[in-house]
């Protein structure tokens, strides 16, 4: 049964998950999450960034924003995962403090770190500490202690992206012209995503061919042009109705680039699993959970 993140747990942890990606479905929830690339071959998406990983990256995510991986079939999948509150550090810390562990999240926005090979294997240790507590915690009955062994381990490890943050970062380069295709077209949609954007229009503005650049982005990204663009529609849909749920469905469907409710509609529900009318109800009841993805 999958983990759903609550106020009495507020963190959910996937340590060294090496299970299959079934497709390749982009997805966004209002948590922050720090992803750690451990082995294999992968091409991540995440907002208007196109990332080649390479084992030892470390990507800092903000809550809401659009992402997805593309690994490589043929080698294995290694990545470990936490989900959390941010209000969940809050609770633990007093304002400043717990401000200033969260600040690489919230300045630095999507931000990949590639850790040296110490910062791995201090990386690993804290994953491992993390994870064995995670389960300890969620087997233990009774009542939970005002901060245990988990709540230390975890401030120590934003702790410690804090300071891998203050260091340079070095500005990874795309590592081939294929990628830098692919970003370009990122990038093109999210100035235009409302548009009534064309792949015509898109390879024109390119300057490549329809289907070069068609093929091209599938087999990076492992999604096609058209559902990626569909997709952060429907991703700014949720964020208007998260921070404005008494807007009408038909005015964020206009504003975010539908022209027929119907298809707004039917997209939403595929994506997010209810109608928008559902979801903007829930978020002006103060009762949305979204999952993991």
């Amino acid at each position: 049964m999958p983990y759903t993140m609550t106020m009495a747990n507020p963190v959910d942890i996937g340590y060294r998950n090496d299970s299959p990606i079934q497709g390749h479905s982009f997805h966004s929830h209002p948590f922050y999450e720090i992803y750690y690339f451990q082995e294999g071959e992968c091409t991540y998406l995440i907002g208007d960034k196109l990332m080649a990983l390479q084992p030892g990256d470390l990507i800092l995510m903000h809550g809401m924003t659009l992402h997805c991986s593309n690994p490589s079939p043929h080698r294995p999948y290694v990545r470990s995962i936490v989900h959390f509150d941010p209000a969940y550090v809050h609770r633990l810390l007093q304002a400043e403090p717990a401000g200033a562990l969260l600040r690489p999240f919230e300045e630095l926005r999507n931000i990949r770190v590639p850790l040296r090979e110490e910062d791995q294997a201090e990386m690993e240790r804290l994953l491992a500490g993390l994870a064995a507590c995670f389960r300890e915690r969620k087997e233990k009955s009774g009542p939970a202690a005002p901060i245990d062994r988990f709540d230390v381990l975890f401030l120590e490890l934003l702790q410690r992206i804090g300071n891998w943050c203050a260091e340079p970062i070095r500005d990874l380069e795309h590592r081939s012209q294929h990628e830098k295709h692919v970003q370009d077209v990122v990038s093109y949609l999210e100035e235009r995503y409302r548009d009534n954007v064309t792949l015509d229009e898109i390879a024109g503005a390119l300057h490549l061919t329809k289907p070069y650049l068609a093929n091209l982005f599938k087999r990076v990204t492992g999604t096609t042009i058209i559902k990626y663009l569909y997709n952060r529609r429907v991703n700014q849909a949720k964020i208007l109705f998260r921070f404005d749920p008494h807007r009408s469905v038909s005015s964020v469907c206009r504003e975010v680039g539908f022209a027929h409710l119907a298809h707004f509609s039917r997209l939403f529900k595929a994506a997010v699993g209810c109608s928008p009318e559902a979801f903007r109800r829930q978020m002006a009841e103060g009762t949305g959970t979204e999952g993991n993805g």
